[in-house]
């Protein structure tokens, strides 16, 4: 600001009026001018496109008067070779290009536009329109083709100043190219066209260069055809009202120039007869000629529309700016003019007030007739008087209002003094949430927090909080709010409670200096109790739908069978006087089988409780724990509450209590009325008192096999949770849904085994899909379909029961599993351990393949709990490598398992084909010879 200190001074010398007057020299002269140039250059513009609508104008008949040039050239060679039938032609020429010289000098005239001379200084042509007329009347044939270059030149010329050569709207830019050098181009490839080929009917011969340059004239017809069709199309595109007018004449150009182009291929290039004479060929060649001045004649038309449009445009923007800018002058000038009369009426009025004042009259008024800054400073002069009064009367008001919405608003507001005690304004529902009177010039803090849940260390440091911000800068409030407890609860005498949110501000005074601290208190226990209990149906709701989805005997199996393996956990925890590896591994296999039955059923808020207990064991696994046994039987208390309260939304909200048409199964036998119809309809077939021995034998079998197949069921059934988990699994790994493979060979299974092969094939599928089966891309990469196949194939041999599990993955991880055995000292380093002992590790207690702990790895439990499951039935499980890369980091195998063959029955029935949702498949298994199960 010092650096205009001189200027302020020296605009200090001059009086109000000069500086106005100087103001609007200033501001006003740059306005002016702007507006000038603005409208000097919309004129401009204006004027630009209208030269080039004049220049326009004279196009055809220039086109006209250079294509009867050039046929004038023709007839007259013709006739000058003899050719007595061109002289009539070669007249009419003359007669036809003096009457377009005369169409043109008409232009000329009408549109005041001037022939452009040449860089040589030479007058135009064009420019001398009688000299013009003679050339045409008398010239000979040579002098004519001499001038036609010419006058193509001078119009070039007057096309480039008038600025039709360079356009800046791209259609009316498309349209003046095909007129200003496209039709030029096709009139002057006519004229060569026409001279060549007299030249050659005359002589009967087209060898050497005039072959040559026929053939180049009929190829320019089709470039200069092609690229004028090709903006043709472009501006219809972009303008589809004139695509009417612009198609007509694309047509007319497709064809105007056909007949000649076949009489020069026909007649003269593919002939030795010539059998066409020149005045029929020149006739051909004016016809085009005038085919192209018609194009060219809606071809201007069309840019004209264009031209006129923009033409509009402009001047209507010209006039708009033009009448703006008046406008805005005489605002400018009229509001200046006003204020100028404004200003200096109130300064002369203040002037007077001041003047009588000071000769000691307090009665003085100034005259106030303008709002602006000298109308304020006159209204505040006659307010002066009466100030105090008001002020009162103001500070009243104010203080009765704020009384009155401290008596009557719904919310507790109170605020803290500089000595830390409550001010005796405060709003009277602070009485109500509080539940007393005794609030006033009381401890603040005492009262807040006398019986809230805050602790002694929080109510320390908000106290200092509070001391370091009241009498400091408001600063210091900011950087420390955040210290400030924001809610509590607070605990009746009669074990009530109330959750009461505060919300903390600073009272400042003029220098920004914090003098009070205002808390305000509103209850929010009903609110808290609504979003709890929102939450809580919520959740539930949740858990209903997922158990929804289970059928009501599946859901019965899991709940008992989680309670049983809770139960065995429950008693090894408590029976335990020590840790051990076996009891980690026990504890493991019951709550992983629990976590993935419940992920099998969608009981997703259970596998987050049961998640964790599996984290603790993990922790005892590897010494990172103490071993705590009430510990632990608190979170398996977490998991039972988990599982119960799953089974009491099934048992009470739903009304599922009980097993369901299962129930008693070690009591009844379940059989579809149909199978019992079947059975008696065979039966009653028969006349058994009458039947053939071997008949009654037969008979006898079937009754036998159909009561053996009572009480048993498909593995597609059994296995039907599991294999509606895995898209889902697969989701959660970012693979593909996998293509199943079962082949059951008409193999049926007794109930009493299905939760064990759940529990077992669980665990495989899961592992086929997290260790085996690999992501998309990297099955892509290899060759393979981007969805994995799963193929289960049962048989019975020799008294076994036998399933064979196998992918089409990547195979048994044995580079991997080597390098981990040795370092956890399973095998020694160095030594040479064959791939099948190497593969059996994975059966070993706490050996896990996993790289990374996630909810889908096992943990090291999966393989060891399968086993151990498997062998309590008299079952044993291996795995068989089927292929012949000995000694390979990966190899591809199945996973074979054994039980006895009492488990199962064979059906003479055909197997069955019934299909688990999640199999999309189609194709076979590139492992397994087994039947595909259809969608």
């Amino acid at each position: 600001m010092k650096l205009f200190e001189p200027a302020v001074r020296l605009v200090g010398h001059l009086s109000f009026r000069n500086k106005l007057r100087a103001t609007a020299i200033v501001f006003g002269l740059p306005l002016l001018l702007a507006a000038g140039l603005l409208v000097y250059e919309l004129q401009a513009r204006v004027a630009t496109l209208q030269n080039e609508r004049a220049e326009l104008s004279l196009q055809v008949p220039a086109l006209a008067l250079l294509g009867h040039l050039h046929q004038i050239v023709a007839a007259g060679q013709a006739l000058q070779e003899g050719d007595v039938s061109s002289e009539a032609l070669l007249a009419n020429s003359r007669k036809q290009a003096r009457n377009a010289l005369d169409t043109l000098d008409a232009g000329f005239s009408a549109t005041k536009l001037q022939a452009v001379a040449g860089a040589d200084g030479n007058p135009a042509w064009l420019s001398r329109r009688a000299a013009l007329a003679e050339q045409i009347e008398h010239a000979g044939a040579d002098d004519i083709a001499a001038l036609i270059p010419l006058l193509r030149s001078e119009l070039e010329r007057m096309n480039e100043k008038a600025g039709l050569l360079i356009d800046g709207d791209t259609a009316s830019s498309r349209l003046l190219d095909i007129i200003t050098a496209h039709l030029p181009g096709l009139i002057e490839t006519n004229g060569q066209a026409a001279r060549l080929g007299t030249n050659v009917l005359l002589k009967k011969s087209v060898r050497g260069s005039r072959r040559t340059d026929l053939t180049l004239q009929r190829g320019n017809f089709d470039a200069l055809v092609l690229w004028s069709m090709d903006g043709l199309q472009k501006v219809a595109s972009e303008h589809p009202e004139r695509s009417a007018a612009l198609n007509q004449a694309g047509a007319q150009m497709n064809t105007a120039y056909l007949a000649v182009q076949e009489a020069i291929t026909i007649k003269m290039l593919d002939t030795t007869d010539y059998d066409m004479t020149p005045a029929a060929y020149l006739d051909l060649t004016a016809k085009a000629m005038d085919e192209t001045l018609a194009v060219a004649g809606i071809l201007i038309a069309q840019a004209d529309v264009l031209l006129n449009e923009r033409l509009s445009v402009l001047q209507t923007q010209r006039n708009i700016v033009v009448a703006v800018m008046a406008i805005i002058l005489a605002i400018v000038a009229a509001g200046f003019i006003a204020a100028y009369i404004s200003i200096m009426r109130g300064l002369n009025g203040l002037a007077d007030a001041v003047n009588t004042m000071a000769e000691g009259n307090l009665e003085a008024r100034v005259d106030v007739t303008s709002r602006d800054e000298i109308g304020a400073v006159g209204t505040q002069f006659n307010n002066m008087a009466e100030s105090l009064a008001e002020r009162t009367s103001q500070l009243r008001e104010k203080t009765k209002d704020i009384h009155g919405m401290l008596q009557n608003m719904t919310q507790g507001i109170l605020t803290i003094m500089a000595d830390g005690k409550v001010h005796h304004e405060y709003s009277a529902y602070l009485e109500t949430i509080f539940e007393t009177r005794e609030i006033a010039r009381r401890p603040a803090l005492d009262f807040l927090f006398s019986s809230s849940d805050v602790g002694a260390d929080a109510l320390s440091q908000i106290e200092a909080t509070v001391a370091s911000c009241i009498g400091e800068e408001r600063m210091n409030f900011d950087f420390n709010a955040h210290l400030l407890v924001n809610e509590v609860r607070q605990t009746w005498p009669d074990g009530r409670e109330k959750y009461l949110d505060l919300v903390w501000s600073p009272i400042c005074d003029e220098n920004d200096v914090v003098e009070k601290l205002m808390v305000c208190v509103r209850d929010v226990t009903e609110l808290r109790q609504l979003v709890a209990e929102a939450e809580h149906q919520k959740r539930e709701l949740d858990m209903i739908g997922q158990i929804l989805k289970v059928t009501h005997e599946k859901f019965h199996d899991f709940i008992d069978s989680s309670r049983r393996f809770i139960v065995d956990n429950e008693a090894l925890l408590q029976s335990a006087v020590s840790l051990s590896p076996d009891l980690v591994t026990q504890l493991f296999r019951n709550m992983h089988t629990i976590k993935g039955n419940a992920r099998t059923y969608g009981l997703l808020h259970m596998t987050n409780v049961v998640h964790l207990a599996e984290q603790s064991y993990e922790a005892l696994r590897q010494g990172r724990a103490a071993f705590v046994p009430d510990v632990l039987l608190v979170e398996l208390d977490a998991v039972r509450c988990s599982l119960e309260e799953y089974a009491h939304l099934n048992d009470v909200t739903l009304g599922r209590k009980g097993p369901g048409r299962r129930g008693s199964a070690e009591k009844y036998a379940m059989v579809e009325h149909g199978h019992l119809a079947s059975m008696r309809a065979a039966l009653d077939a028969y006349d058994l008192s009458a039947c053939h021995h071997d008949t009654l034998v037969a008979l006898v079998r079937q009754i036998k096999l159909d009561l053996d197949l009572i009480g048993t069921e498909s593995i597609n059934t059994i296995l039907a949770p599991v294999f509606d988990s895995l898209p889902s699994l697969a989701a959660e790994l970012g693979k593909e849904a996998p293509r199943l493979v079962v082949s059951d060979h008409g193999i049926r299974l007794r109930n009493q085994v299905s939760d064990l092969l759940r529990n077992v094939f669980m665990h495989l599928y899961r592992n086929a899909m997290d260790h085996g089966v690999e992501v998309a891309v990297d099955r892509l990469a290899k060759g393979k379909t981007a969805s994995g196949t799963i193929g289960l194939r049962l048989s019975m041999n020799g008294g076994l029961l036998k399933f064979h599990l196998g992918d089409d993955g990547k195979g048994l991880a044995l580079g991997h599993i080597r390098r981990k055995a040795i370092a956890q000292g399973l095998i020694a380093e160095g030594v040479e351990v064959a791939d099948e002992t190497v593969a059996n590790l994975i059966f070993a207690a706490g050996f896990s393949t996993a790289a990374a702990v996630t909810e889908v790895s096992g943990r090291g439990v999966g393989m060891d709990a399968v086993q151990d499951f498997i062998k309590r039935e008299g079952g044993k499980i291996a795995l068989h490598f089927v292929d012949q890369r000995i000694g390979e980091d990966f190899r591809a195998f199945e996973t074979v398992i054994e039980l006895p063959a009492r488990f199962a029955v064979l059906s003479a029935l055909a197997p069955d084909t019934s299909v688990p949702k999640p199999s999309a498949v189609q194709g076979l298994s590139p492992l397994l010879p087994v039947r595909l199960a259809e969608a």
